[in-house]
C-alpha cells in the first residue's frame, strides 16, 4: 500500500500532518514512513520503502498558524533497521500584536526486536520565541520511545511515550500515545488511537485524552481515499476530516482537511487543511510477516 502517513504527534501542535490529518490524526499502529519521527519511531521498520523527501504545508485557523516541514526517511536495510529525519517550522498569529514562531528537529531510528515487534526511538530538539514560548520555555532537548507489536499480520498495537525530558511547553506535550491498526487487505487500513497528555495547552490551559479513528482506502493504486474523525481534548471539540492523495511509483500529492462539527461551551470553531509532495521508492512487501 502507498500510505506513508504523516503524524499529529510533530511537537508543532497545529499541524496534524497531511495523510493522518485526514484519517482523523489516527495511525500510532501504522506509523509507517514519515509519520515513524514524529507520531510512533518504531512504526518506520512495518513498510520496507525509501522515501527520498516529504514537503508540507498546513494552516490552521486556531492560532492562525502556518507551519512547513521537511522529511527523508530509509528503510531500504536488509535487516528492518529504519532511520529518519525531519524539519518543522511554525508561525502563528493569534491576533492582538502577539506573534509566536518556532523550529523543530529531530533524528528517528527504528529496529525490529523479534519476528513480530519492533522499537524506535525520536531525539529533538525546539527552539521557541514569542508566543510559542510562554514564561520563557523555549524548548531543549527532548525524545519519544515507542514500541508496535504486530499480533498478526493484519493486526497491530502500538504505545509510546512522546517527550518525555519535560519541557514544560505545549508545543512539546509529555504525554502517552496508544492505538490499534486492522489492515484486512493491502488496500484498506483503518487505525484507532488514544492520546493522553500531560502538559495544559498554552493557549486553553486544557490536558486530558482525546480520541480519535480513521480509515486509509487505496483505489486501483493510483488514488487514497481518507475518512476519520474524533475528539480534541486540546479544544474539547469532537471533528471530521478528509483527504485525497493522487499517488504513483515515484511520488505522491496529498490534501487533508479537518472540520470541528461539535464545539465545547466557549471554544471556536477551528478549520486545518494541508497539502504534502512526497518522492519515494515503494516497498515490494513488508519486512515483518
Amino acid at each position: 500500500m502507498a500510505m506513508l502517513p504523516a503524524a499529529r504527534a510533530w511537537g508543532m501542535d497545529d499541524f496534524a500532518g497531511t495523510r493522518v490529518l485526514g484519517m482523523g490524526d489516527a495511525s500510532r499502529a501504522y506509523a509507517v514512513g514519515d509519520a515513524g519521527p514524529a507520531l510512533n519511531p518504531s512504526g518506520m521498520s512495518l513498510v520496507k520503502n525509501f522515501q527520498v523527501l516529504e514537503g508540507a504545508y498546513s494552516y490552521s485557523t486556531r492560532l492562525h498558524a502556518h507551519s512547513l516541514h521537511a522529511s527523508v526517511v530509509d528503510n531500504t536495510s536488509g535487516f528492518g533497521i529504519a532511520g529518519g529525519a525531519y524539519y518543522n517550522y511554525h508561525l502563528a498569529e493569534p491576533g492582538g500584536g502577539v506573534s509566536g514562531h518556532g523550529h523543530e528537529g529531530g533524528l528517528a531510528l527504528s529496529i525490529p526486536i523479534a519476528t513480530r515487534a519492533t522499537i524506535g526511538g525520536t531525539v529533538k530538539y525546539f527552539n521557541l520565541t514569542g508566543d510559542d514560548a510562554p514564561l520563557g520555555h523555549t524548548g531543549g532537548v527532548t525524545f519519544d520511545l515507542g514500541t508496535t507489536i504486530m499480533l498478526l499480520p493484519k493486526l497491530s498495537l502500538a504505545v509510546v511515550g512522546t517527550n518525555l525530558r519535560d519541557l514544560d511547553n505545549s508545543h512539546a506535550p509529555q504525554g502517552i500515545g496508544y492505538g490499534v491498526a486492522v489492515i484486512p487487505t493491502t488496500d484498506l487500513v483503518i487505525c484507532a488511537d488514544g492520546w493522553t497528555r500531560f502538559t495544559p495547552d498554552n493557549h486553553t490551559g486544557r490536558k486530558g485524552t482525546s480520541v480519535m479513528v480513521g480509515g486509509d482506502l487505496t483505489l486501483a493504486g493510483k488514488v487514497d481515499v481518507r475518512l476519520g474523525g474524533g475528539y480534541d481534548a486540546i479544544t474539547a471539540n469532537s471533528y471530521l476530516s478528509a483527504g485525497l492523495s493522487a499517488v504513483s511509483d515515484i511520488g505522491a500529492v496529498d490534501a487533508g482537511i479537518r472540520q470541528d462539527i461539535l464545539l465545547h461551551e466557549n471554544s471556536q470553531r477551528a478549520t486545518v487543511v494541508a497539502i504534502s509532495l512526497r518522492l519515494f521508492i515503494p516497498a515490494q512487501q513488508p519486512t515483518l510477516q
